[in-house]
């Protein structure tokens, strides 16, 4: 991966997953909308800002490569799912030190899990780690499950911290 690509998708994804945020309110609160946009403010809705929209684009760009790296979808999923994380883990660091969310920290948490994405993405590419089908197939499962999992608890959530709006 070019830097020149990577901060195309850094900025590709950085504006759609802004502009995220807002597309479930756009749509008159659509209920098939609430399945890939934020139906609240949770940290769990909040997640669907880096998936849906790097998984778009994941997917364009590996239709559009001519020379597909063979790890290119298990690098991907990997880097998402890594972003996804950092996400979860600065957001609740924060936090627990200052005893409540800040706007713009929750912000910054979204930019920092793309950071870390792409950094875990051109990693694996770079090192050509996880080429195997067994890698690619368990991707693609993965990614199916997680959105599938958007959906369901977008609307049943579970009594769990993550899917609680915080109090602001």
């Amino acid at each position: 991966m070019k830097k020149s690509s990577a901060l195309l998708e850094f900025l590709i994804i950085g504006i759609v997953g802004t502009l995220w945020h807002f597309i479930y309110e756009w749509s008159g609160d659509n209920a098939v909308v609430g399945i890939i946009a934020p139906v609240n403010e949770s940290v769990w809705e909040h997640l669907k800002l880096l998936f849906f929209p790097t998984v778009i684009y994941s997917v364009i760009e590996y239709l559009i490569l001519k020379d597909r790296p063979e790890n290119y979808i298990a690098a991907s999923t990997l880097g998402l799912f890594a972003g996804m994380l950092a996400i979860v883990t600065f957001f609740y660091t924060y936090t627990g030190i200052l005893g409540y969310n800040v706007s713009a920290l929750d912000i910054l948490s979204f930019f920092i899990g793309l950071f870390t994405m792409l950094i875990i993405k051109k990693r694996i590419l770079r090192k050509k780690a996880f080429c195997s089908k067994t890698a690619k197939y368990a991707s693609l499962f993965f990614i199916i499950l997680v959105a599938f999992l958007f959906g369901f608890w977008s609307y049943n959530p579970p009594s769990i911290a993550i899917f609680t709006p915080p109090v602001m």
